[in-house]
């Protein structure tokens, strides 16, 4: 290569690393500016507020029963009259208790060996549940020593078992009845009806969950309005209640009664704070997961420009190189020339 030529690609290499170390100091200044982004995300993720959940501690109530009631009234609220009515200077009270009702249940009995047998009319003379280690049985040949009753009539006299028919929209039917623990099972005869029997020994039998009906009691809290005078105790805490006026129980009217103070949990209360906690975890998760989003997606532009980086850097090695190759090439080919005149 002649001294022109290697003088222009030298020059030429020299333009081409000018323009490496630009595109260099470009990406840097791009990765600087990355990091500032994610500095900031960092901030941001700092100023997040971690939701933690409510304490039931935190939402209880302070509860006031009346004293000497049988349902236990309990004052929900109360707010001073002050109208001028003939009520003027009492208080409006709102009384609540609970109230029991009959409600149908359904009892799975696990794993139970139903056993039956029809006679020639087709009706059943002989029924056993064997349910875990007892045995329930009615033989229409030996109702004396039966433990289970056949009905077919005069339901209201069981226990509960007009409620049960109620729920399920009957008035007539065959039940069956056996008693645990002071509590009436049904099943009826359109229930065997509807079992898989399989026949074994002359006899039907099934093996497996077998669903009895019984009544319990459900209770639903019932609220009553009532016109009365309140006295408070030291503390500020009410100590006794005179009912002026009560139309939904009347048998409180013209009666003063103690008050007995205590704690519940505000369920109510608790269970909105709950709602917000997770309202706020969920805002909070989203807003985390934005910015995790965000921070990748940064990463991954870093990861580029830094690989794009690392490939300018070889390539500025390999041009730097280069160039001392020529230099040496023009050193030497200007010496060989000056060589040459001089002597």
């Amino acid at each position: 290569m002649g001294l022109a030529a290697s003088q222009a690609r030298f020059l030429g290499l020299t333009a081409r690393k000018s323009n490496i170390e630009y595109q260099g100091q470009q990406i840097n200044q791009a990765r600087t500016a990355l990091s500032n982004e994610v500095m900031g995300l960092y901030e941001e993720y700092n100023r997040l507020d971690v939701p933690t959940p409510p304490s039931v501690s935190d939402y209880t109530k302070t509860t006031y029963t009346l004293d000497s009631t049988n349902e236990g009234y309990q004052i929900e609220s109360f707010s001073k009259i002050t109208d001028g009515s003939q009520y003027d200077g009492y208080y409006d009270v709102v009384l609540s208790y609970q109230q029991e009702v009959a409600k149908a249940y359904t009892y799975q009995a696990k794993d139970c060996i139903t056993t039956v047998q029809k006679d020639d009319g087709g009706n059943y003379n002989y029924i056993n549940f064997q349910i875990g280690t007892n045995t329930y049985t009615y033989d229409a040949n030996d109702p004396d020593n039966s433990t289970v009753t056949k009905i077919t009539s005069d339901y209201e006299k069981y226990q509960g078992l007009s409620t049960i028919m109620q729920s399920q929209g009957l008035t007539q039917g065959t039940f069956y009845m056996y008693m645990i623990n002071g509590t009436a099972y049904y099943t009826s005869e359109d229930d065997l009806n509807s079992t898989a029997f399989e026949e074994v020994d002359g006899k039907l039998r099934y093996y497996g969950d077998y669903t009895f009906d019984y009544q319990g009691a459900q209770k639903t809290s019932q609220n009553v309005q009532a016109k009365a005078a309140l006295t408070q105790d030291s503390s500020g805490r009410l100590s006794t209640i005179q009912i002026i006026s009560c139309e939904n129980a009347p048998e409180l009217m013209n009666n003063t009664y103690s008050i007995t103070t205590g704690t519940s949990e505000d369920n109510l209360a608790y269970t909105d704070a709950m709602n917000q906690y997770y309202y706020e975890k969920a805002m909070y998760e989203k807003e985390v997961e934005e910015i995790n989003k965000k921070t990748e997606k940064i990463q991954t532009e870093d990861k580029s420009l830094e690989l794009k980086l690392n490939q300018l850097d070889t390539e500025q090695k390999a041009i730097s190189t280069e160039m001392e190759s020529i230099s040496k090439v023009i050193e030497d080919t200007i010496d060989s020339v000056f060589k040459t005149y001089s002597g």
